[in-house]
This record gives structure tokens, C-alpha cells and sequence, in this order.
């Protein structure tokens, strides 16, 4: 009886050994196929494998404590490669989820470097999903991702940029303006981020532009005017901008300011000098100065300006 006992405990001993080397056998091999998927590029199998290898090294226990800490190393960086391959794919919450992860398992591997990477990244992941919605004209939609963005990162310039272009599309001209403002704000002095900087001010100079002509449609001068002096801001003043205050200065009898305007718009490039020159010419007979208005009345050659500006030449300041 004894004798059994003992073959017993052997082959049980014997069973558990076998066992064991069984799952440290298919940790490891999980482990090696992760690298190997990883030198392939395919991340998301090495995900597979590294979260298969992990799976057994846990069952292990402390026996797979060395192993355990190579895979957990891998598997950060895994995740944080495979949510930059979601992304690129426009898989934009799958890979929001994935960079998680990475920040996760980061946190078990300390891998400081990954984690911060990470986290640096998931606000432009917020940005790029919010910009899509935009141009899919999903702008309420597009506004809660952008929070989200700037949840994750306060001064996310794509996010302010993004939200300057849903509230123009929704016409909250104020709200715009507020964005785009703090996407400028944002991203002074950030090469990374001059391009955008850039983006937002032209898209708020041409919004506010555009809707200074709609006031001035309606004979809102003030508002106008508003409008395009803030649109002057951005340091991006087009010619139109100058003349439209010209014009709208002119309305109100401001005419010193509509000369100064309207000699800016003739030193700015694309201007059309018919139309400018025409405004100038009214600034200049407002002011009573006929000299000048004549000599900017005849520099109206062409356009729907030509015949007024000729009859204030010949017929109201009779110019020589």
C-alpha cells in the first residue's frame, strides 16, 4: 500500500511538472509570436498574442514573474502602435479605447514614456473624429467630441479650431470667433501648431468678412464695421476687407476713416482699384476736398462704377 502511495505522489508530481511546463512552454511561445507580429507590423496580432501570453503567465504565478514583466513591456508598447494604426484607419473611438489600454498597461510596466505619448495623443484622435463630423455637417455632434478633446487637453489647438468651424456652420458667429480665438491663443509660438493658428485666423477673417456684406446688405453699418475690424485682427486684412470699410464708413459719414481704409485696401495685393477708388472719391467730395476727389473719380475706368464716377467729374465737381 505504502509502495502505491509513493508511485502515486510521483505521478501526480510528475503530472503538475508536466503541466507546468506545458503552460510556460505556451506563454513563451505566445510571447515569441507577439515579437515576431511586432517585427511584421501587425500589432494588433501581437496584441492577441501578448494578452494570450500574459493570460498564462498569470496562471503561472510567481514562476513566470520574469517572463511576466517582458510581456507586459510588450504589450504597452503594442497597444499604444496599434491605437496609431486604428487612428490612421479613421477607427477613431476603437482607438481612443486602445491608447488606454496602452496608458494601463503602462502604469503595471512603468513605461512613463509610452503613457505620456499616449495620453498626448488621444486629444488629436478627439480632434481629427470632430473635424470628420464637421465635414460630414454633423456639427452638435461634432462639439461633443471636441469637448472631449479639450477634456483630455485644456489648450488642444485642433479642438478650438474645430469648434470655430461648427459654430460658424451654425452660424454663432460670437461662439466662432471665441473658438478660433483661442486656437490663435493656444498656439502662439508652437511651430507644431502654426498651421492651424494660420487656418483659424483666415477662417475668421473670411467669416467675419463674409458677414459684414450681409450687414451691409441690410444697412447694419455699425455691425459691419464691427465685424471687419475684428477681421483685421488676425493680421490677415484682404483688400475687400479694407474696401468694405470704406464703404461702410462712407455710409456714415465717417470720412477720414474711409480714406485711411480705402488707401489701405490700394497698397494691399488683389485689390480692385476701380471700386476702392470710387469709395475714396465719395470720401473725398464728403470731406469737400475736390481735388482729390477728382483725381480718384477719374482712376475709376471700369466696372459698374464708371458711369456715377464720371458724372461727378463732369456734372456735380466739374473737374478739369
Amino acid at each position: 500500500m505504502k509502495n502505491l502511495k509513493k508511485v502515486l505522489i510521483l505521478l501526480f508530481i510528475g503530472l503538475v511538472s508536466f503541466n507546468y511546463a506545458q503552460d510556460i512552454n505556451a506563454a513563451a511561445e505566445a510571447f515569441n509570436n507577439g515579437n515576431e507580429a511586432i517585427k511584421a507590423k501587425n500589432f494588433a496580432g501581437a496584441v492577441g498574442f501578448y494578452e494570450s501570453s500574459l493570460d498564462e503567465c498569470n496562471m503561472i504565478g510567481t514562476d513566470a514573474a520574469e517572463l511576466q514583466g517582458k510581456v507586459e513591456a510588450q504589450l504597452t508598447k503594442a497597444y499604444y502602435y496599434n491605437a496609431q494604426i486604428l487612428y490612421k484607419k479613421k477607427k477613431f473611438d476603437a482607438s481612443v479605447a486602445e491608447f488606454n489600454k496602452a496608458i494601463e498597461a503602462a502604469a503595471v510596466s512603468k513605461d512613463t514614456k509610452t503613457a505620456g505619448k499616449a495620453k498626448n495623443f488621444i486629444p488629436k484622435v478627439y480632434a481629427s473624429q470632430g473635424l470628420s463630423l464637421v465635414g460630414d455637417k454633423k456639427y452638435d455632434e461634432s462639439l461633443v467630441i471636441f469637448e472631449k478633446a479639450l477634456g483630455s487637453k485644456a489648450d488642444c489647438v485642433n479642438a478650438y479650431y474645430g469648434m470655430g468651424l461648427a459654430y460658424k456652420e451654425k452660424d454663432d458667429i460670437d461662439a466662432a470667433v471665441e473658438s478660433f480665438d483661442n486656437a490663435v491663443k493656444n498656439g502662439a509660438g508652437n511651430p507644431k501648431a502654426e498651421k492651424t493658428v494660420n487656418k483659424a485666423k483666415s477662417a475668421a477673417q473670411n467669416m467675419l468678412e463674409a458677414n459684414a456684406a450681409k450687414e451691409l446688405q441690410i444697412e447694419h453699418t455699425q455691425q459691419a464695421i464691427d465685424y471687419l475690424n475684428k477681421a483685421n485682427t488676425y493680421g490677415t486684412g484682404s483688400a475687400n476687407t479694407y474696401y468694405m470699410l470704406a464703404l461702410a464708413y462712407n455710409k456714415q459719414s465717417k470720412f477720414d476713416d474711409a480714406i485711411k481704409a480705402a488707401t489701405q485696401a490700394l497698397a494691399t495685393e488683389g485689390v480692385d482699384g476701380n471700386s476702392v477708388n470710387f469709395e475714396l472719391g465719395k470720401a473725398y467730395e464728403g470731406k469737400g476736398d475736390a481735388a482729390n476727389a477728382c483725381a480718384s473719380y477719374k482712376k475709376v475706368t471700369g466696372g459698374p462704377n464708371v458711369k456715377a464716377a464720371e458724372f461727378q467729374v463732369k456734372e456735380v465737381l466739374k473737374c478739369n
